[in-house]
């Protein structure tokens, strides 16, 4: 899975993120869960708008599961430790796959949340198909 994952070729966008988190943590041997989870979700927006934009025809089934793949990918690329607070030193080696295992959880409610938003907001859609009772705020030309 080098530059493709499950037939999507990763954007100019999604590396040029890729080189430059690797550029500000290249001084870091490990980063904070919560940096990390920051980063994750930018690399969410990312992925979802590059999954959204080349094959918009997919299930939104298929569209998660290579999300996912291409944000596990992005994660091994990226952090190589992520630290958790007031876990011994000695520790973390053990439990890097589980903090993984966590913040991919994570990142799967995330895709939900955003699609969902993106969805109403008219990101994914014409903003003239978007369904009307997601916008039922009344305008000054609706008086």
């Amino acid at each position: 899975m080098d530059n493709q994952i499950l037939g999507i070729e990763l954007s100019s966008k999604l590396k040029d993120l890729i080189d430059k988190v690797k550029s500000a943590l290249s001084n870091n041997k490990s980063v904070a869960v919560a940096q990390a989870w920051g980063i994750l979700q930018l690399a969410v927006a990312e992925t979802i708008q590059i999954i959204e934009d080349n094959n918009p025809s997919l299930k939104g089934s298929n569209k998660k599961e290579i999300a996912l793949s291409m944000i596990s990918n992005f994660y091994d690329k990226v952090f190589l430790v992520v630290n958790i607070p007031f876990v011994p030193v000695m520790f973390q080696p053990i439990i890097q796959k589980y903090i993984k295992i966590l913040l991919m959880l994570l990142v799967s409610s995330t895709i939900d949340s955003m699609v969902e938003i993106f969805r109403k907001t008219g990101i994914f859609d014409d903003p003239n198909t978007v369904d009307p009772s997601v916008d039922n705020i009344p305008k000054v030309s609706d008086k």
